[in-house]
């Protein structure tokens, strides 16, 4: 990280993690970011380089590829030399997209405002954790019996850590990482790759073990019940970093574990330029933040922090679903962010009796609804957590599934996926607004999906057909593993 910067000086933020800046326009910084940075002394932004790019995903050639990434350093390199001078910091460098987050005071955020290589600044928002036997009811036995648990897949978690050495995750974690600005990472730095990157943080346990809640609910394994993907494996992103005072308002801690959105990005980043180490099938994100004025999304929001839009796309383009939570705030036709985005797949929660949670957040640009109330996972320290609730259940539901799906049609894209498991899921109906949308079935998405390879064993095939909806002989005691805490 390049320092331009005393370290002494306060990392303040002045804003609350579910308040946003208003989309700024192209070449536009917003008002209120001038109004925090001379509040605070210093904003955190994710600027966008004026460069012509095109999701990496869609160019076919390495030696383009290269090509685009050279430019997109050279735009950088060009914003940061207008920089010099002024007050700033580099907190991400992004390889793929053509983004960077720095720190910055108000001469700075000046000097990027009258910028021609800039198109735009917006706020480096944060995000926070959105917080049995829901294996049967969705039909993952079934898929489990055919011969389909999501082995050979993979499951990006980006969360708050995950702990491997737990039981119900044993062997599980096969790749790792760490993001976090205010230098939370195992090594205390801002990034770290590699074995031990991914554990869990510590300084928050309610905030730390959201993502060892999440991974179980995904893929855990376990004796006597598992999460959805019981044979597909995880990869560990630490994103949060440890804040204080106001941007802990409303989360029951000070201070309290969030994630910026750069680190986020960061770690999205990371999956797609691992995606030929790994067959990854889905990255989950069970966090989320708000707009102006504490509301969601009541549209789609792509232009709202392009940063995520643009490496959701390049993950989407190749073939690799950003599986995102609702939010738990109640709002009967908005989503938080980053659900709202039209290339992520969103997820709401449902009742073990399919009904709409009412604490879900729906809309009706909402993609499926999963099983989010009455849930049993894993815990840092090997124990289990029961009754959870939350979209943050409810979204590895549909990540776990998704790696299933996988493992059954390997080059199956996004929108294959994700219009088998709204083609098949059973309609369950939002009284709140009238909205209908489907609770994901496993057992018949299976069905539904055109062959791929591997071809699963005739008599699988026969055992879930003939069972329907009906959890297989063997499988009626299975429970699964989900989830964590709530969103305010």
């Amino acid at each position: 990280m390049k320092q331009h910067l005393p370290l002494c000086r306060t990392l303040a933020f002045a804003f609350l993690l579910a308040i946003g800046t208003p989309i700024a326009t192209a070449g536009e910084v917003p008002p209120a970011l001038f109004d925090q940075a001379a509040h605070s002394g210093t904003v955190r932004v994710i600027v966008e380089l004026r460069v012509a790019t095109v999701p990496e995903a869609k160019i076919a050639s390495d030696q383009a590829v290269a090509a685009q990434r050279k430019d997109i350093a050279a735009a950088r390199a060009a914003v940061l030399k207008r920089l010099a001078g002024t007050g700033h910091r580099t907190m991400r460098e992004y390889t793929t997209i053509p983004f960077v987050a720095l720190e910055v005071t108000p001469d700075a955020l000046a000097a990027l405002a009258a910028s021609t290589d800039v198109v735009g600044v917006v706020e480096d928002l944060l995000l926070g954790p959105t917080l049995n036997d829901t294996v049967p009811l969705i039909g993952a036995d079934q898929a489990w019996a055919a011969g389909y648990d999501g082995s050979g897949f993979v499951v990006a978690v980006l969360d708050s850590g995950i702990e491997s050495s737990h039981p119900f995750l044993a062997g599980k974690v096969i790749e790792e990482a760490c993001f976090s600005a205010n230098a939370n990472c195992p090594n205390g730095l801002t990034t770290q790759t590699g074995p031990g990157a991914g554990v869990p943080c510590t300084y928050v346990p309610v905030h730390c073990a959201h993502g060892t809640v999440v991974a179980g609910v995904a893929a855990g394994a376990g004796a006597g019940f598992s999460g959805v993907a019981k044979g597909a494996r995880l990869m560990s992103v630490q994103i949060f970093s440890q804040q204080t005072g106001s941007p802990c308002t409303g989360w029951g801690a000070d201070p309290c574990a969030l994630a910026l959105t750069s680190d986020t990005v960061a770690g999205m980043e990371r999956v797609y330029l691992l995606r030929a180490v790994h067959n990854f099938a889905a990255v989950n994100l069970s966090i989320g933040s708000l707009t102006t004025g504490g509301s969601g999304w009541v549209s789609p929001c792509d232009s709202a922090l392009a940063a995520m839009t643009a490496v959701t796309e390049n993950l989407r383009l190749a073939g690799i679903a950003t599986i995102a939570a609702s939010g738990n705030n109640g709002f009967p036709g908005a989503l938080t962010w980053p659900a709202c985005i039209s290339s992520a797949v969103s997820v709401g929660s449902t009742t073990m009796v399919d009904t709409v949670s009412a604490f879900s957040n729906s809309a009706s640009f909402l993609s499926l609804l999963a099983p989010g109330e009455e849930i049993t996972t894993s815990l840092p320290g090997g124990g289990f957590s029961v009754n959870g609730w939350g979209t943050s259940y409810a979204t590895p539901h549909v990540s776990g599934a998704w790696a299933i799906l996988k493992q059954k049609k390997p080059t199956a894209s996004v929108s294959e996926i994700l219009n088998a498991l709204v083609r098949t899921g059973r309609p369950v109906l939002d009284t709140r607004n009238g909205i209908t949308k489907p609770r994901i079935q496993l057992n018949l998405a299976l069905l539904d999906l055109s062959p791929g390879t591997p071809i699963p064993t005739l008599s699988g095939w026969l055992l879930v057909g003939l069972a329907g909806l009906l959890v297989a002989g063997g499988f009626s005691s299975l429970r699964s593993s989900v989830g964590a805490r709530r969103t305010t």
